[in-house]
This record gives C-alpha cells, structure tokens and sequence, in this order.
C-alpha cells in the first residue's frame, strides 16, 4: 500500500499525548513521619485526597499507594523499595 501525499502523515496526535502522560503513572518514592505519609509520582510530592493526572490518591501505605482511576482502584508499587522517614525538628 502506497502513502497518499496528499494525506497528513499518520501517528500520534498531539492531543493524545496528555491522555497518555496520565494513563502512565509512576512511583518514585514514599516519605512517611508521624502522622503523615506523602508519596513522590512523576515528580510531585502527593498526599492523600490529591489529584495527579485522571487520579486521586487513596491511600499511601508502606511500599505503595492505591489510586482511584475513572472509579477503579488501582496500586502504585516501587519498584525498588525506597522508604525515608521524615525527621521531626524538636
């Protein structure tokens, strides 16, 4: 099959690309201090009740982070665990 030339080449649009972006979430880190846990995902610091892309963050929990997508539960893992404890100032 012969590419028309009169056709826009076929590909990704670019309005697909943010829909993409959220689709892919990833895990970077876990912070957790007393009484409070926070979770790193493509760069942002995140605490429960917050959005990141189509998501909100359910829970934050020792090595993941469960997510509610479009009303499905989904968890977040790290791949190589990574915890840090938060230090407290006296």
């Amino acid at each position: 099959m012969a590419l028309d030339p009169t056709q826009p080449p076929t590909g990704r649009l670019a309005a697909d690309a943010p829909a993409e972006a959220a689709a892919s979430l990833h895990l970077q880190a876990i912070l957790r201090g007393p009484g409070r846990a926070s979770a790193v995902i493509n760069g942002n610091i995140l605490r429960v009740g917050d959005r990141v892309g189509d998501a909100r963050i359910l829970a934050v929990h020792r090595h993941a982070v469960v997510i509610d997508r479009e009303g499905q539960q989904q968890e977040l893992h790290l791949s190589t665990p990574i915890i840090q404890t938060s230090r407290t100032q006296p």
